[in-house]
């Protein structure tokens, strides 16, 4: 019997975790067969790390345990692969079409090009087919060829998150093909409270700072582009017309984000959208700062791989 075309990597804390993507494949999967692997643990780089140790598939792909893939997922990866210059390929995570309220709103903002610039191509579809990086791809919903792990190696287990990017940035300079695919979607859920968000936003500035302290010093401009934005906050102290300029400035930006919010939104969480607009890149900011001085807190590297139906592998 031939080994599948895919291997499916799916990181969990709980194997009861990992239904949405198992029931979808029970349903419909890929033309030339699937090897699902659920991996169970704390630490996501490990776990899809272990997965991969047990692969036979040509193909990885790695999706979360939040998502849902949309149509035509498969076929849009074998249009893809059938490519020969491509090597790793992504799209982006769109919000699911259930989402309400804050839901809307803080994905709104994640798409937004005046808050998070070209990052927002990870939650939205846009443009063509496209050679790509790490700037516009992200993890949950990423497949590569088996050859491009054997070639540069895995995720770095000192990551997490940002091991994603560090890989892909490690790819490039390999000469990976790396592209980004706007009809390859999966939709999944977006925080739901700020709470969620901000400790999101921290948590990714923090991974960029470790990101690159991995990486040796290797970055692009627009990683560092938050901490310009520490700046206006530095010249409240001198004063108050520093307070004049950041409070200036701040409107500025939340008027013209919530007038310019391209998913319909009412007019509360148009103006709530608008207000918080500026904390997106301060908090993703601050977080880089304080990675300089401290991690986020680690997680158990214990990892148990198991099959689409539980069973131990």
């Amino acid at each position: 019997m031939s080994p599948p075309r895919y291997t499916l990597i799916v990181p969990v804390a709980h194997f009861a975790d990992a239904g949405r993507p198992l029931e979808q494949l029970r349903r419909v999967g890929p033309v030339g067969g699937v090897q699902i692997l659920v991996a169970i643990g704390r630490h996501p780089a490990r776990q899809r790390n272990a997965a991969l140790s047990r692969s036979t598939g040509s193909i990885i792909v790695f999706l979360d345990n939040d998502c849902v893939i949309g149509p035509g997922y498969w076929e849009e990866l074998e249009r893809d692969f059938a490519r020969a210059e491509v090597e790793v390929v992504g799209g982006p995570a769109l919000l699911r079409p259930e989402a309400r309220g804050a839901e809307i709103a803080f994905h709104a903002l994640l798409t937004h090009p005046l808050v998070v610039g070209p990052v927002r191509a990870r939650y939205a579809a846009l443009g063509e087919f496209r050679a790509s990086s790490q700037t516009e791809l992200i993890l949950c919903n990423l497949a590569a060829r088996r050859e491009v792990f054997e070639k540069i190696g895995h995720l770095p287990v000192e990551l997490y998150p940002n091991e994603e990017n560090e890989w892909l940035d490690r790819a490039q300079a390999a000469g990976v093909g790396i592209y980004y695919d706007p009809a390859l979607q999966v939709f999944r859920p977006q925080r739901e409270t700020w709470a969620e968000l901000a400790r999101m936003l921290v948590r990714y500035g923090i991974g960029r700072t470790k990101q690159l302290q991995v990486s040796r010093g290797h970055f692009t401009p627009h990683q560092l582009a938050p901490l310009v934005l520490l700046l206006p906050i530095a010249a409240v102290a001198f004063g108050l017309r520093g307070l004049m300029v950041l409070a200036c400035g701040w409107l500025v930006l939340a008027v013209l984000v919530a007038i310019s919010l391209g998913r319909p939104l009412s007019l509360r969480h148009r103006i709530f959208a608008g207000i918080i607009a500026p904390l997106v890149p301060l908090l993703y900011a601050f977080g880089q700062v304080i990675g300089w001085f401290r991690s986020w807190p680690g997680a158990s590297a214990e990892v148990t791989i198991v099959n689409e139906r539980g069973e131990m592998l």
